[in-house]
C-alpha cells in the first residue's frame, strides 16, 4: 500500500509532495514515484528534530513551494479515490529508538500504568479497541480502568501475568505490535516480523497525547475523582471474532 506526503493547499485539497527527491530520503520499496512505504516516510521525518526543521529543509530543497510553507502537512493514503490521513502523523528524531527497538515502546507504555497514569491507558484502549489483533483483550482492560476509576482503587487484574509473563497491556501492546500465533498448548508465541502500520500508529498516539497533556496532573485515584467522573457504558462492538 502506497502512502504520500501531501500539503493541503486550500480546505479539502492536497497535493503529493516529491520527498523522493529530498538528499535526505532513502528509497527501500518497490514504489516510484511519489508513492512510497510508511516506512520511508518515517524514516525521512526522523531525519529532523521538528516539523519546522522539516519544512525548512523541504522549502531549501524546492520540493515544498513557498506558497505553501504555512500549509498543513500530512502522510495520507488513497482509499476510494479519497485521501485518508494517517492517525496522528510525523514521527521525528527522538522516535528512532522506538522504531529501531519496539520493546523500548512497550516499557514507555508500562510505566504509564506503574506511575497510576489511568488517563493514559484509558485514552490509549479506547483509539485501538477497534484492531482485530487486540479486539478481546482491549475491552477487558477498559472494564479494569473503569472499574478503577469508579472505585478509586487499581484493580489487581491490571497487573495479574499471563503466560508468557505479561500483564494484560503489555499483551494488548504486543499483541498490536508483533505478528504471532496461538502455540499447540494455547500459548501466544510473539514473532520478530513487527506490524509496521500498528506501530507508527501506537508511537504518534502516545506523542500526541504526551503533547495534549503535558501541563496536566496525572489522574488522581480519590473519592472526589470518583463522585465526578461521569459514568461510561461500554460494550463490545458486533461481529467482533478474536482469538484474544
Amino acid at each position: 500500500m502506497a502512502y504520500y506526503f501531501m500539503v493541503e493547499k486550500k480546505k479539502g485539497d492536497y497535493e503529493s509532495l516529491d520527498i523522493a527527491k529530498s538528499k535526505y530520503f532513502v528509497r527501500m520499496s518497490k514504489f516510484k514515484g511519489i508513492g512510497c512505504s510508511l516506512s520511508e516516510i518515517d524514516l525521512f521525518t526522523m531525519m529532523f528534530n521538528n516539523e519546522t526543521e522539516m519544512r525548512e529543509a523541504l522549502i531549501k530543497e524546492e520540493i515544498l513551494p513557498e506558497i505553501y510553507s504555512l500549509k498543513s502537512l500530512s502522510i495520507r493514503l488513497l482509499k476510494d479515490k479519497k485521501y485518508h490521513k494517517v492517525m496522528y502523523d510525523f514521527l521525528f528524531q527522538k522516535d528512532m529508538e522506538y522504531v529501531m527497538e519496539p520493546k523500548l515502546l512497550i516499557t514507555r507504555i508500562n510505566n504509564k500504568l506503574r506511575k497510576n497514569d489511568l488517563r493514559f491507558i484509558e485514552s490509549f484502549v479506547k483509539t485501538f479497541m477497534n484492531f482485530y489483533d487486540c479486539s478481546s483483550t482491549a475491552p477487558e482492560i477498559y472494564e479494569y480502568i473503569t472499574s478503577s476509576i469508579r472505585n478509586g482503587v487499581l484493580s489487581p487484574r491490571l497487573f495479574e501475568l499471563d503466560e508468557n509473563s505479561d500483564t494484560i497491556l503489555i499483551r494488548m501492546t504486543k499483541l498490536l505490535i508483533y505478528d504471532y500465533y496461538q502455540g499447540y498448548n494455547g500459548k501466544v508465541v510473539y514473532k520478530e516480523t513487527i506490524k509496521y502500520r500498528n506501530l507508527h500508529s501506537i508511537i504518534a498516539f502516545i506523542n500526541y497525547y504526551d503533547k495534549k497533556h503535558q501541563m496536566e496532573d496525572v489522574l488522581p485515584l480519590n473519592k472526589e475523582l470518583c463522585k465526578t467522573k461521569k459514568k461510561t457504558k461500554h460494550s463490545t462492538i458486533d461481529g467482533q471474532t478474536s482469538l484474544f
